[in-house]
């Protein structure tokens, strides 16, 4: 490739070197330079022949801009081929230049760049890697160095340890002493790093015994030690680049370097293990754990006795008061808590790993401790059976650790733990208990016949860690383990106390005391059901004993809530642990004992346990397993099926079946669809239902005794969860039998839309329960699924609506929110045009008779010909549903972005200013309409369809029932209308037209995104807090302005919103002064004395004026009627009395 003349680059090289340049010119002159390198439009040796200038020149400033130059230009061109010839003589001239100190850091780049190199593109030799540490040794004084320059030599030297190690394994002492002194009072914190990986690099380098390592330990952890623990003292801006924890990580992973660093760590870790500060009590525990396992056991034993002593220490005597912390108590306590469970961990780490020829040595130290010996004694005795202090209770719960840990460590540790406790545990508990009497006492202490807790407590940390040993080890355990002949032999015993504790009777004992006995002896039956099947076939029986008193408490003692709930969650993890261990004779045994009477228990509507917990005790039984839950889903089924057709008129059984189909839909759906075990179960469900449907009598009885909106719903979730292929099977069994069972003439309807006056008078109560079913099916559909009779189907559906049906406009709007400009659908239906049918009739019927209409009438046009052939004038009661109806519609079309929405918004504005034009009518016209009173009320109804077409629904049209909704629809509908509103409420002088205006914008604006609304703020503040002080005036709006305030709320937390609000403070305190005495909502109360608050972090200039008004608002809220607003009140009193006194 042609070479690049000099006179094109050297100007590159003359930027670079020029000092007076700017940093950009710098950085462009290194960057034009490597282009031509790498391009080969440049060779390194041309480029090193014309700056033979810059690199020998006695100006040192020159001389160095110029090294390090080359060393920039090498450091990026680490990815180019060169030659060992090129790498060598630039290794020469580098290490040449370490002696240079005034150029140092240009031969520090160029040497950390050659030592990355890889082996693929050329590397430097290791020959050259020792001539560098030499170098290093003889030329380079680190700490004299600049934090940047000590930095990179850090680095160099990582690199060498990590990538060539040859080359300093033949290296003498001189170079152990140099590491030393260069690290040796290092403060920058990313050198600090670096310098602790160094030592560990380079103790790890030499293990021989009387290696340099051994020598040195001494020296280097001397330096080491006096940065633990590893304290920041800069500010929380300060850029370091490293955090604390990785640079006391990087100090751990020093200590455990060497274990010739034993001597001399240990016992610094276990001094600062008495430091009063938290922090130094973490780390050290933390450190000791990591030298425990790198240290070896034959060191470590030599410090068994004093770690235990210190772990004892920290374990049974610690007290948040014995901390320093400049935090709250309950940051101390969180200190503690984080100290004693790191305390747990390293004990456990030294019990794995410190053993010797005698094994025993750190087990006998701990259960020979005359400490653990006197708390065992103290905690089991019948004089403190309760623990009644709470001292006491702490040092249970670490006795009870303790010995957790030593049992679960090992099969033979398990051994020894139980050897010389456990008998003498039950044995005590059975005792005190009077395990031969007929009643039981906790309430008493001092009795006799009390329940040891301690003696119970110890006993199952003991089961526990028996289970956590047999799950470790996969296989079966011989006859010859000890730790299992001894749980065998008092397995019965136990078993039989623990289920005289689940029979004691609540009604006579509430003692927290009771509670946490109940707790641990169905704990202790937990854990022998969960003890793996292959451990040995002595549990069989046991097994089936413990699921058995389990169901029986939750089939006859539901009244003890505690105990019933603790129960049931056992039985659910027992039957989820069978599953886990694939235990197939215990999951047999699980279905027969637990899985039949649990089922069984819902299958009728009249027992004794309230339905609430018979339905709870199913779902949580049946989340055990897929299976379970498919049979507790069938035995559901079959409940509802049967007493649909059985339903009798009793209130009792309406309500049970109502909560089995709420539980089915709303719980077990849901967790099958999650765990997929759903396969055709919804979609037997469904077509079971139709064919109960069908039945004209079942229906009829079903309508008449409110179970239709149940049913309706469960239709719904049952379709929603369904795939395509079953969704169109139910469609199709459902349109089947709706055109067999409608009293309509249903094939009339295929090709055209029949008049409501031909239809509306002639169908039944029947036909729109049918009607309704169909609906919930149409709802539920994916967007995919074909519909097969669709124009049929939309002309059903429109006449019910025309009539005032709302479940029908469910219908509708998710057929013309997922169907319209559907490839598979539109072009050959034509739904656009049944859409224009659909919404012209609704428009003429809601205006039929309206001031709307007679003014048009007033006018004389063709129109008023017309008026009179319109298919139906409507009641005032099926106007509004039609109103409402339409408001679904739109819906459907605003999630899709449908342009046809901006029709029904328009119709809707035109309804919002009904009681306007009525007064406006001549008063000669007002005799022949009987209708005008029912403009306000028409009004106040198209108000309330924006709040349907924006608001979120749980019925219809929502992801779980697959509507297609487009991207920031509410932001896009927001944006167009709100000018429209505006406009409007500022032109409109009458009140009650301007109050139904603000219901209906307040429905826009509550509903919107609040970013939205915040972006506009400048322009809808007033109006929309003039909305606020209009509508609190009237009950019936409470939850409008609840909505509204929240939005206001939202804007005060906004740096934009604040400004509008700063703007026009007066009028915004005033009306927050006047919701904080809101009568009709809480929330409202509590929520405006938030907004003051917010506001308390204001500009002082701005808001301190409005303090007067604020805390009189605040004073006045102290008497109010709820907790909840009078500490909202203290909160904000005091916030504006301390913010501005």
């Amino acid at each position: 490739m042609a070479r690049v003349p000099a006179g094109d680059w050297v100007p590159h090289v003359e930027a670079f070197v020029d000092v007076s340049r700017s940093p950009a010119q710098h950085s462009a002159g290194v960057d034009a330079l490597v282009a031509l390198v790498n391009k080969d439009k440049l060779t390194l040796f041309d480029l090193v022949s014309k700056m033979d200038m810059y690199l020998t020149t006695t100006d040192h400033i020159v001389r160095a801009r110029g090294i390090m130059l080359l060393g920039e230009i090498m450091s990026r061109i680490s990815s180019k081929w060169l030659d060992v010839n090129a790498i060598t003589t630039f290794s020469d001239f580098f290490i040449s230049r370490l002696s240079d100190w005034q150029a140092l850091r240009g031969a520090l780049v160029g040497c950390l760049a050659l030592l990355h190199r890889k082996l693929s593109v050329g590397t430097i030799m290791v020959a050259n890697v020792k001539r560098l540490l030499e170098a290093f040794i003889h030329d380079v004084q680190v700490q004299s160095l600049a934090a940047a320059d000590r930095k990179l030599c850090f680095e160099i030297f990582s690199c060498i340890l990590d990538h060539y190690p040859e080359a300093v394994k033949t290296m003498d002492d001189e170079l152990l002493y140099w590491i030393c002194q260069s690290i040796d009072e290092e403060k920058d914190p990313e050198c600090l790093k670096l310098s602790f990986h160094v030592v560990e690099v380079v103790m790890k380098l030499f293990p021989d015994p009387s290696g340099l390592a051994d020598q040195f330990a001494s020296d280097f952890f001397e330096i080491l030690s006096k940065y633990f623990p590893v304290y920041f003292t800069h500010g929380a801006g300060d850029n370091l680049g490293v955090t604390r924890d990785e640079l006391s990580r990087a100090l751990m992973h020093a200590f455990c370097a060497s274990p010739y660093f034993e001597p001399f760590a240990i016992p610094l870790l276990l001094d600062k293990l008495s430091s009063s500060l938290p922090l130094a009590k973490l780390d050290s525990l933390r450190y000791l754990d990591n030298c425990i396992q790198c240290y070896g056991a034959d060191r470590m034993v030599a410090h068994a006795s004093a770690i235990w002593f210190k772990l004892k220490e920290v374990l049974f005597s610690l007290s948040s008061d014995q901390l320093l912390s400049s935090g709250s108590p309950k940051d101390a306590e969180n200190n503690k808590n984080e100290i004693i469970s790191e305390a747990k961990h390293c004990l456990k780490t030294a019990v794995t790993y410190i053993h010797s020829s005698d094994r025993d040595i750190f087990i006998n130290l701990i259960l020979l401790d005359d400490d653990i010996v006197n708390n065992i004694h103290s905690v089991t005795t019948e004089e403190n059976s309760i623990c009644s202090s709470l001292q006491n209770q702490k040092q249970l719960q670490a006795l009870g650790s303790v010995i957790s840990i030593l049992a679960e460590s090992s099969t033979y540790l398990c051994t020894r733990v139980l050897q010389a406790h456990f008998k003498r545990l039950v044995d005590i508990l059975g005792n005190s208990a009077g395990f031969d009497s007929q009643h039981l006492n906790i309430g008493n202490g001092s009795s006799p016949a009390a329940i040891n807790y301690g003696a119970l407590y110890l006993s199952v940390q003991m089961l526990s860690s028996c289970r956590e040993v047999a799950v470790a080890s996969r296989e079966g355990f011989p006859a010859e383990e000890s730790w299992w002949l001894i749980l065998e032999e008092k397995l019965d015993q136990f078993i039989q106390l623990s289920g005289k504790l689940l029979t004691i009777d609540s009604q006579t004992i509430q003692s927290a005391v009771r509670k946490e006995c109940v707790s641990y002896a169905v704990k202790g039956l937990l854990i022998l059901a969960t003890m793996p099947e292959q451990c040995s076939l002595v549990l069989a029986n046991a097994y089936e004993d413990i699921l058995l008193m389990l169901t029986s408490v939750i089939t006859s003692k539901y009244e003890d809530a505690h105990l019933w709930r603790l129960s049931l969650k056992a039985l659910t993890n027992i039957g989820s642990s069978a599953v886990e261990f694939g235990a197939s004779k215990r999951e047999t045994v699980y279905n027969r004992i637990v899985v039949d009477k649990i089922i069984r228990l819902t299958e009728s509507c009249d027992a004794s346990m309230p339905l609430n917990l018979r339905l709870e005790a199913s779902f949580e039984v049946g989340t055990a397993s897929v299976n379970y839950m498919l049979r507790v889903a069938r035995s559901l089924e079959e409940a509802v099926i049967t007493n649909i057709s059985q339903v009798n008129g009793s209130i009792e059984c309406v309500e049970y079946v109502i909560c089995l189909i709420d539980c089915y839909c709303s719980r077990l759906l849901p967790w099958l669809f999650t765990s997929g075990g759903l396969n055709e179960l919804a979609l037997s469900f469904a077509l079971r239902l139709w064919d109960e449907i069908g039945d004209l009598v079942t229906l009829d009885r079903i309508r008449s005794q409110g179970l239709l909106d149940s049913l309706m719903m469960g239709m719904k979730l049952l379709v929603g969860v369904c795939t395509e292929e079953q969704q169109s099977l139910i469609v199709q069994k459902a349109c089947g039998i709706v055109s067999s069972k409608l009293s309509l003439p249903v094939n009339t309807m295929t090709h055209h839309l029949l008049s409501v006056e031909e239809l509306v008078p002639a169908h039944s109560v029947e036909d729109t329960a049918l009607v309704c079913m169909l609906s919930s099916v149409i709802v539920g559909l994916r967007p995919r699924t074909p519909l097969p009779e669709m124009i049929m189907i939309i002309n059903l559906f429109s006449v019910f609506l025309l009539n005032g049906h709302i479940p029908a406009a469910h219908a509708l709007a998710s057929i013309f929110n997922k169907y319209v400009q559907n490839s598979d659908f539109s072009h050959e239906n034509k739904l656009d045009k049944k859409l224009d049918v659909i919404l012209g009739e609704c428009f003429s019927i809601v205006l039929t008779s309206s001031s709307l209409k007679m003014s048009h009438s007033a006018a004389v046009t063709s129109d008023s010909a017309n008026s009179d052939s319109l298919p139906g004038t409507g009641s005032i009661g099926s106007k509004f549903d039609i109103l409402c109806g339409l408001a679904w519609i739109g819906k459907g079309l605003l999630m899709r972005g449908d342009e046809k929405v901006k029709e029904i918004s328009l119709f809707l504005l035109k309804c919002l200013v009904l009681d306007q034009i009525s007064a406006n009518i001549p008063p000669h016209q007002e005799e022949h309409n009987d209708n005008l009173s029912s403009d306000a009320s028409l009004a106040t109804a198209a108000a309330g369809a924006f709040h349907v077409m924006m608001s979120d629904s749980e019925v219809c049209l929502n992801k779980k029932f697959h509507a297609r909704i487009k991207f920031l629809y509410k932001q896009r509908f927001f944006s167009i209308l709100m000018p429209i509103f505006l406009s409007k409420i500022k032109e409109t002088p009458e009140m009650t037209t301007k109050l139904v205006m603000y219901r209906a914008f307040g429905h826009i604006i509550s509903n919107a995104p609040v970013s939205a609304v915040i972006t506009e703020a400048h322009q809808i503040l007033l109006v929309m807090v003039d909305i606020l002080a209009k509508l609190s005036m009237d009950i019936q709006d409470k939850d409008l302005v609840y909505s509204l305030l929240l939005v206001l709320s939202g804007m005060l937390m906004d740096e934009k919103g604040k400004e509008c609000i700063l703007e026009n403070m007066n009028i915004i305190v005033s009306v927050l002064a006047q919701l904080v005495s809101y009568p009709h909502m809480m929330v409202v109360r509590e929520t405006a004395l938030q907004c003051f608050v917010a506001m308390s972090s204001f500009p002082h200039s701005k808001v301190y004026r409005m303090r007067p008004q604020v805390l009189q608002a605040a004073i006045k809220a102290l008497d109010d009627k709820k907790r909840v607003v009078r500490q909202e009140a203290v909160r904000c009193r005091q916030t504006w009395q301390s913010s501005f006194a």
